[in-house]
């Protein structure tokens, strides 16, 4: 055999193990990707169901509603402290290690703690719940979350976000609370809590459905990342953190993401996890 065959044997060698690469990669992406989102939706429906019902054997007035359940100190210091969802990791409370502090923490957000990002923002290193971290000077970090919900994409690309909470109760009629119970039996005393979680991914990018509809190739319309086309609806607008340029599954200032890929900048894979539980209240105050 001459050189020139080896050559030859070499390229072909290179190029076979190229495409083969390129697939396994894929696959490691893939495998990984909706390993965590399984995990991660595990993990929420399980917080959930341990917040719903330490809401349940709480004591609190019969007449509460849901709102002031959540905003009363028993249930920040036992159940749930939306403040607690973003730690500043180089300056954690108390001067403790993260585990001292979410083993002190309230039991949904010890439970919510292994789905937390990290994040570098502004200078600071960030342990938050994914989503869009807005501006609120009562919380330790002066920050809070919000997750956005993608309510439509023109043709142009640009998003129509409005928001939720991350812990928020099941209601059939907006108006109405069922958490509250009352003398003439139309509201139950039932807690009915759902937990939210933005599942993005940082390996998988995000694509518009093609033209012809789910089955049609859609390989040349990824979802592309461009902060300045979001747009919020009409009476749901919340004030976002500015841009600080950063890419990431939760980059940006809506918290939708931003990866490099395919030369662009393409939002990732998302899925919006809901967990739901429903448990009568026990005890009333």
């Amino acid at each position: 055999m001459g050189a020139s065959d080896r050559r030859r044997m070499a390229g072909a060698v290179l190029l076979e193990f190229a495409i083969l690469a390129l697939v396994f990669y894929l696959l490691l992406a893939t495998l990984i990707s909706f390993g965590h989102l399984f995990f991660t939706a595990q993990a929420v429906q399980d917080g959930a169901r341990l917040g719903a019902l330490e809401l349940a054997r709480t004591p609190l007035p019969a007449e509460y509603t849901f709102d002031q359940a959540l905003a009363s100190s028993i249930v920040r210091q036992r159940i749930y402290d939306p403040g607690l969802l973003v730690v500043d990791l180089d300056n954690i409370p108390g001067g403790v290690t993260l585990d001292e502090y979410f083993r002190n923490a309230p039991v949904l957000n010890q439970a919510l703690w292994p789905v937390m990002v990290v994040q570098r923002i502004g200078g600071r290193r960030l342990l938050h719940y994914p989503g869009a971290l807005l501006e609120d000077p009562s919380t330790p970090t002066g920050l809070r979350v919000a997750i956005p919900v993608v309510r439509g994409r023109d043709a142009d690309g640009v998003e129509t976000i409005s928001w939720v909470e991350p812990v928020e109760e099941i209601r059939a009629d907006p108006e109405v609370s069922p958490f509250r119970l009352n003398a003439a039996g139309t509201q139950q005393g039932i807690v009915a809590l759902r937990v939210n979680y933005p599942y993005q991914s940082a390996a998988l990018s995000g694509f518009r459905e093609a033209a012809g509809g789910p089955f049609e190739p859609n390989a040349a319309r990824p979802i592309e990342a461009d902060p300045g086309a979001v747009t919020q609806l009409p009476g749901d607008v919340r004030s976002v953190r500015a841009d600080t340029g950063d890419v990431g599954p939760y980059a940006g200032p809506y918290g939708l993401g931003r990866l490099k890929a395919l030369g662009k900048d393409v939002r990732p894979f998302r899925r919006l996890l809901s967990a739901q539980a429903v448990f009568r209240r026990e005890v009333f105050e």
